[in-house]
């Protein structure tokens, strides 16, 4: 979340600087003031077009950690070697997975659904895994991610959270 933030103020800083060098060439019109113009407006665009790409993933972010129905810490499977193991604490240390009614974000991965098109058509809850079958039209996706499986009270609530607001009734297997 950090890193996207940090570069969602990069890529706004480059325009404000971008805006900054064309009104200062259109003021005080060096030589060749238009090639440099041109190059400013092509970079000011790719960095306009680069924060708008971050906007809106730092907002599909925020909206899946805002509204999370499930939250998996990152969990170290199987680290033989004392590099493997302190290579999954540097994971576990950037990474967790937020499962919401709009999309999952795992690290820094979002996977949406219920938005441009793409629902969320099935959740399976197992002993060990909790499994999203998701897409748009009869493009189908599936995840699964290991997650064990909660009491009975918490069962209950989970499944009427995600029937609640995503339509969905969960699969118990």
């Amino acid at each position: 979340m950090r890193k996207l933030i940090l570069h969602t103020r990069i890529f706004l800083t480059a325009d404000i600087i971008c805006a900054a060098g064309l009104t200062a060439l259109l003021i005080f019109r060096p030589v060749n003031w238009t090639v440099f113009a041109v190059l400013i407006l092509a970079a000011g665009a790719l960095a306009a077009s680069f924060f708008h790409v971050a906007r809106k993933k730092l907002k599909d972010v925020k909206d899946i950690i805002e509204t999370t129905v499930i939250h998996i810490p990152f969990a170290v499977i199987n680290a033989q070697s004392a590099e493997e193991k302190e290579e999954a604490e540097k994971i576990h240390k950037n990474t967790s997975i937020y499962v919401s009614c709009f999309g999952i974000l795992i690290g820094t991965q979002v996977i949406k659904f219920n938005r441009d098109g793409v629902k969320l058509k099935a959740v399976e809850i197992g002993k060990n895994y909790i499994s999203f079958d998701y897409g748009a039209g009869a493009d189908t996706h599936n995840i699964r991610l290991l997650y064990s499986k909660p009491g009975e009270d918490e069962l209950a609530e989970l499944v009427e959270e995600f029937r609640k607001v995503t339509g969905v009734i969960p699969v118990l297997a």
